[in-house]
């Protein structure tokens, strides 16, 4: 009895609010999905500096480790450097579609997170194994600490992953919209 009280209390509350009415025109509109636009893109330069941040740290890895386990970590981390490159060239260069709908542009910024975030994740899961396999010290804590680290990069990947199928998911809701 209790809920529908309030359920009831809330509704009203909701009902009694006022609402405006605000239109906008069209160049309006274009000027506010330019500035959206603008903005995502401005966001392009943390994957380069990213990749530039994990390049030099790899690269000196390379330089001071002379084992073979630890240049095998040194290279898969410039992999991930150059793979990283990769997807924020390719997320940066696309979706530019200046005739778009508000659904249509939306979907598209959608598609970019959802291409960006895996793309985010691999390299996050290849460098921590770069770091995984520069550990050095005795085996058992050479064991324990790079399990520790590549089980991390795994957990990042598997949750941004997750984010990226929610993005999908919202990507087909919207594709339903359109249709």
């Amino acid at each position: 009895m209790a809920a529908d009280s309030w359920s009831e209390d809330a509704r009203g509350i909701w009902q009694s609010q006022e609402s405006v009415v605000t239109r906008m025109s069209a160049e309006e509109l274009r000027s506010r999905a330019e500035q959206w636009d603008r903005a995502f893109g401005a966001t392009n330069w943390i994957a380069f500096a990213c990749a530039g941040a994990l390049l030099a740290f790899f690269g000196w890895m390379l330089v001071v480790h002379q084992a073979a386990l630890p240049r095998v970590g040194a290279f898969v981390g410039i992999a991930a450097a150059v793979h990283l490159v990769g997807v924020g060239m390719r997320v940066a260069g696309r979706w530019a579609d200046n005739g778009a709908t508000c659904v249509r542009a939306y979907k598209a910024q959608l598609e970019r997170r959802r291409q960006a975030d895996p793309g985010a994740a691999r390299t996050i899961l290849l460098s921590m194994t770069g770091c995984a396999l520069l550990s050095t010290g005795d085996w058992e804590s050479w064991v324990l600490q790079a399990t520790g680290q590549f089980g991390a990069g795994l957990v990042t990947y598997a949750y941004i992953s997750r984010q990226a199928r929610r993005f999908q998911a919202r990507i087909d809701e919207l594709t339903q919209l359109e249709g």
